[in-house]
């Protein structure tokens, strides 16, 4: 019998603690419940700050690109490509040039007009991005002519190009290329490394105005 009683008052004692931990959980709930219908406040004072979350900002990012870097002044032209947020688009922006002296812009086609740099902005009023980039328009050569400090190099040596243009004011900008890398190299600097025996054609490339001229090396 005094086993039972003891079970027995056990059981009561868990009964009570339950019952307790029901109505506490049980208010604790109605007063959450009651803080978040009045917006975070009870008895009219803040406890918690309950507000919405602030929307997030689109962002838009646009590009204006040239195929060419310079111009020639008799009528050299290069196309413009505009993006946004790096799509290709062809209309909803506003093209401005820096010296109509320089250069016209007419759709998307840059025009050479004087010898000079200008600037070309792009503007897209709807998310109020832009974008810039610079041309330069130069004389062109009218004569392109390389040479070399040695004509005949050994293997593994090196020799340096170097060339002259008409008329002696324009701008050009050369581009080298071996007729076969496998007798010499020739790198961005003009210098030609001989790496076989045989005979290679050295070709200089103006990208401005596409003249060439070519100059033999003899590797032994």
């Amino acid at each position: 019998m005094g086993k039972k009683n003891e079970i027995n008052s056990k059981n009561v004692k868990l009964n009570r603690m339950l019952k307790v931990s029901f109505i506490i959980c049980f208010i604790s709930g109605i007063i959450a419940l009651i803080i978040v219908l009045n917006k975070g406040k009870i008895f009219g004072k803040n406890i918690v700050n309950v507000s919405k979350p602030e929307a997030v900002k689109e962002t838009h990012t646009m590009q204006l690109t040239c195929d060419k870097s310079y111009l020639s002044k008799n009528g050299g032209t290069a196309e413009l490509i505009i993006t946004i947020d790096g799509v290709e688009v062809t209309e909803g922006y506003e093209l401005t040039v820096s010296d109509d002296k320089v250069i016209s812009v007419e759709g998307n086609v840059v025009k050479a007009i004087g010898t000079g740099s200008a600037t070309i902005k792009v503007v897209n009023t709807e998310y109020n991005i832009e974008s810039e980039v610079n041309i330069d328009v130069v004389t062109p050569i009218t004569k392109l002519t390389i040479s070399s400090e040695f004509k005949t190099i050994s293997i593994g040596s090196e020799t340096s190009l170097s060339y002259t243009f008409k008329p002696t004011n324009a701008t050009l900008d050369i581009e080298y290329e071996s007729s076969d890398e496998s007798i010499a190299t020739v790198n961005d600097s003009g210098v030609v490394t001989g790496v076989s025996e045989g005979t290679v054609t050295i070709t200089g490339t103006d990208k401005i105005t596409g003249k060439t001229a070519t100059h033999k090396i003899i590797v032994k």
